[in-house]
Parts: C-alpha cells; sequence; structure tokens
C-alpha cells in the first residue's frame, strides 16, 4: 500500500462535475493506474468542495479514510484562469471561475495564456496538517510499504511522517519545491525536485515510481521505468 500525505483542491470542470486536483491527487491516480493501493493522507474543509473532492477521490481509486475535515477553514480550489486575471478570495473564484476549455469556447480559436491558481491564495487560509494529524492517520495505515510526502509540512509534522513511515518500515518519498532546502531526513529518504514548470508529468513520474517501490522494484530501476511510462525525456545539460 502506497501513503501520499498531502492537500487535496477541488477543481471544476468544463462539464459542471467537480474533480479532485493538486500534486498529492496527481500522484496518488498514477499510483492507482499502476495497481498500487492508494490512500490519501489530507484535509478538505467541511464545505461542498470538501464533498465533491472525497466523492472525486472515490472515483479516482484513491482511498480516504484519513481525509481529514476542517470545519474553519475551506477546502482550496484549483482554477485555470486567464493569465491576466487575479483572483483574491474564493469568493472571487466563485463568481469568475475558468477553465481552460471555457476560455478557450469563449474567446474563438486563439488560446489565451492561462495559470493555475490555488484559492484562498494564503496558505494559513487554507486546510494545513499538524503532527497530531499526521501520527493518527499513519497509526491507521501502518501496513503502508511506501510513503509519499507531497508538499511542505511543519517540522514537527514531517518528524510525524519520518516516525511513521520508519515504524511501517516504509520507504519514504519526499517532494520538495523548485530551490526548497530540504527537511531533515533519513540517509535512506528519497527526495524528488518538481520541475519550476509541470505540465502534470511531475505527478505521474513520483505516482509511477512509488507505485514501483511498492512492487519491491530497486528505485534506480522504479524512477526509470517511472520516467519512461509518463512521458520525461532527457535533457542534456
Amino acid at each position: 500500500m502506497i501513503v501520499v500525505i498531502g492537500l487535496p483542491a477541488y477543481s471544476g470542470s468544463a462539464a459542471g462535475e467537480g474533480s479532485a486536483g493538486g500534486l498529492a491527487v496527481e500522484a496518488a491516480a498514477a499510483a492507482h493506474a499502476r495497481g498500487s493501493s492508494v490512500e490519501l493522507v489530507g484535509k478538505v474543509g467541511d464545505d461542498g468542495a470538501g464533498d465533491a473532492v472525497v466523492l472525486a477521490l472515490g472515483r479516482l481509486g484513491i482511498g480516504h479514510a484519513a481525509l481529514l475535515r476542517d470545519p474553519a477553514r475551506p477546502t482550496p480550489l484549483l482554477s485555470a484562469v486567464a493569465a491576466a486575471t487575479k483572483l483574491d478570495s474564493a469568493d472571487d473564484l466563485a463568481e469568475n471561475e475558468l477553465t481552460a476549455a471555457t476560455l478557450a469556447g469563449d474567446i474563438g480559436d486563439e488560446e489565451p495564456p492561462v495559470e493555475v491558481e490555488l484559492l484562498p491564495a494564503d496558505p494559513a487560509a487554507r486546510p494545513g496538517l499538524d503532527a497530531g494529524d499526521i501520527s493518527l492517520a499513519m497509526h491507521y495505515l501502518a501496513e503502508a510499504r511506501v510513503v509519499v510526502l507531497a508538499e511542505p509540512l511543519p517540522e514537527l509534522a514531517v518528524a510525524a511522517v519520518v516516525e511513521g513511515a520508519t515504524f511501517a518500515g516504509a520507504r519514504l518519498v519526499v517532494l520538495l519545491s523548485p530551490g526548497a532546502t530540504p527537511p531533515s531526513l533519513p540517509q535512506e529518504a528519497t527526495l524528488l525536485e518538481a520541475p519550476v514548470v509541470d505540465d502534470g508529468s511531475f505527478g505521474r513520474v513520483v505516482g509511477a515510481f512509488a507505485a514501483g517501490l511498492d512492487a519491491g522494484t530497486d528505485a534506480a530501476a522504479a524512477f526509470a521505468e517511472a520516467v519512461r511510462v509518463s512521458g520525461w525525456e532527457a535533457v542534456a545539460d
């Protein structure tokens, strides 16, 4: 079993059906697609968007027994918006939500520049995972063979991730933002730094890599296979 730790976000679609997004979800879905059993440790708001995320995770085959609810903060919202449009709050998003598909349809043949925004913009206004959340989740997911930490967490929470992975005897994979300083980790942990520009393939690489480790493949072979199946290309320095 693979445990992915990270905060999912609500993502709308042109068809009007809510879905789940974010790097943790992308990695979890890719690992499930490679045949692994996957549980997501995260937190969403106690709201309609959170309900939609839970349903979307079920459709993706991602376990969510350790997905917590935060009654004080809203579920983060992902939106593909015109690059010139800046939204400052979830209320703005509700009024102005756009997707790449609807933008292209409204404006004609010339597709406008699009970027993905996560709202609320202030991380402190979104649900967060603390050491207690992690410890509780890992207690119930002690059969994990691979643990993927998909986003930065406070120092004590990272320590809880390490403790949980060590207790389970699981391989630990930690994802870093571009240029970020690595947290204190065991020597055997695997660090993967995200690219500055990601077209979604990084999550697929991570998921396929985790699935390889879960199947008992050694790290080097698992990573080579993950790169091959995920569409990455080697680039000369």
